[in-house]
């Protein structure tokens, strides 16, 4: 039975709404194990995190949740960004990655060619399209408007709340579209939006 991993952010012991987690667990259980609304292991993630809430001390905090039919760890540990300076495009193919599991050995080569060509991470292109980062959804900044590439491997909780408050749009963004954007910035449920911004100059432009 695979392993579904759910990550949450707390800073200063209060975590981020938990709702969009929450939801994510249903719809995961659901269609994975065919769990039922609210029977599955997103009605206790709640109760699991005030457990795990007695190791979270001051600043940001990542909190792992590893879970299947049931919720069966919990990690927590003091969070600082990567810096992440470089990208390289990378040919994804027609790479899928529906739910949030552990173990992601597609995602994990992608990268692996990424900092073979020299980059600190990969922004993967699915049939033409750029999709996300391999760890984080990607949203492109053109001077004055943010925008989302429309169909990513994996729409992240912070993705869906910067949608919902206006601050960025979808739209299709091919490889030869990116020289209407200055800059891309990483973002998950850990980094804000334009908190870890990568240069489209530092962008390596040849499709891995």
């Amino acid at each position: 039975m695979p392993l579904l991993v759910e990550v949450l952010r707390a800073d200063d012991g209060r975590f981020d709404d938990l709702n969009p987690h929450v939801q994510r667990m249903a719809r995961s259980g659901k269609a994975m194990f065919g769990l039922e609304a609210g029977a599955g292991p997103g009605a206790g993630l709640e109760e699991a995190l005030e457990e795990a809430a007695a190791s979270i001390g001051e600043g940001r905090w990542k909190i792992r949740v590893l879970y299947d039919t049931e919720i069966r760890s919990v990690e927590a540990a003091a969070y600082r960004p990567k810096q992440i300076n470089t990208a390289a495009l990378v040919d994804g193919g027609s790479v899928r990655y529906p739910f949030k599991t552990a173990d992601r050995p597609e995602l994990d080569e992608l990268t692996r060619r990424a900092e073979d060509a020299g980059a600190d991470t990969a922004l993967i292109v699915s049939e033409g399209r750029i999709t996300d980062f391999s760890y984080a959804n990607a949203a492109f900044f053109d001077g004055s408007r943010w925008w989302t590439p429309a169909v990513p491997l994996l729409p992240g909780t912070r993705r869906a709340r910067l949608l919902a408050a206006g601050l960025i749009s979808t739209a299709d963004i091919t490889p030869a579209d990116l020289h209407r954007y200055v800059s891309v910035s990483l973002i998950n449920a850990m980094l804000e939006l334009g908190e870890i911004m990568v240069d489209i100059g530092s962008i390596k432009l040849e499709l891995l």
